[in-house]
């Protein structure tokens, strides 16, 4: 069975005449990475909202379903998306520093987040902060806990961001642009982290990016989006290597390439 199955879906915003995303299909077992990219507009976040059930205000699935371990989220009651968010599916933003409230400690912050989810004293739900903070490679985790989000770097930002998002070891992570608010070899950095834990948790991810480079390097799944359609999708070697649509063709052929070989 697979860990989640999109369905044919189509999502619209208000009463626009035209759909942000049409016909979406992905399924995807568990411990699968897969990459969906393609420009601004193109719908990619609004797939992940979906997921989630994060769309903002007149955003709906109009048809087709999603199901994760076989049962419909389309459905849900309130009680059951505060169970399953944070916990079986977390959500990475592009930036988390701007998620994080500026007016208060990280680790504040950190506790309550916990404390959301499980029953904890707020002590042991620090040291459990402190201790994920540690996990995703952040030096001295009790300053980082005592810091202001102002106060940290855009990569430490986004790791703190991950470190929550991971606390509790979900079955599926959603990740929307997460490294491209961040320097190139700060990027690298976050990549091979969400490649640590995948190795580590066997987590699922669907990561949306408009690079390509980055998308097809931590991809089992490739799929390519314009206009709120998918245009190519397959294993990461049949699109690379095999792309059907001239916007696929176009974005390969804006990666750089160095004395005939393609840094992709």
């Amino acid at each position: 069975m697979s860990l989640l199955e999109i369905k044919d879906i189509t999502v619209n915003y208000g009463k626009s005449a035209k759909p942000s995303v049409e016909h979406f299909s992905l399924s995807m077992k568990e411990g699968e990475i897969v990459s969906i990219v393609g420009e601004s507009g193109s719908g990619k976040t609004t797939v992940i909202r979906s997921v989630l059930g994060l769309l903002p205000r007149g955003g709906r699935v109009e048809q087709g379903d999603i199901l994760f371990q076989g049962k419909s989220l389309l459905n849900l009651k309130k009680e059951e998306w505060k169970s399953l968010r944070g916990s079986d599916i977390s959500m990475i933003f592009q930036d988390s520093g701007a998620m994080i409230n500026p007016i208060r400690r990280v680790g504040d912050q950190f506790v309550e987040y916990i404390r959301t989810h499980q029953k904890m004293g707020k002590k042991e739900a620090r040291q459990r902060g402190a201790e994920m903070l540690t996990r995703m490679h952040l030096p001295n985790a009790d300053n980082i806990m005592k810091s202001y989000p102002f106060q940290l770097s855009g990569g430490m930002r986004q790791r703190v961001g991950i470190a929550m998002a991971m606390t509790f070891q979900p079955k599926l992570l959603l990740a929307d642009e997460p490294t491209s608010a961040l320097d190139v070899t700060i990027q690298a950095q976050i990549v091979r982290q969400f490649m640590e834990l995948r190795k580590l948790y066997h987590t699922s991810m669907i990561v949306v990016t408009h690079n390509i480079g980055v998308a097809a390097y931590m991809a089992d799944q490739l799929i390519v989006m314009q206009q709120g359609k998918i245009v190519d999708a397959g294993t990461r070697e049949d699109v690379m290597n095999h792309p059907k649509s001239d916007y696929t063709r176009n974005l390969l052929a804006c990666v750089p390439d160095m004395e005939g070989k393609r840094y992709v």
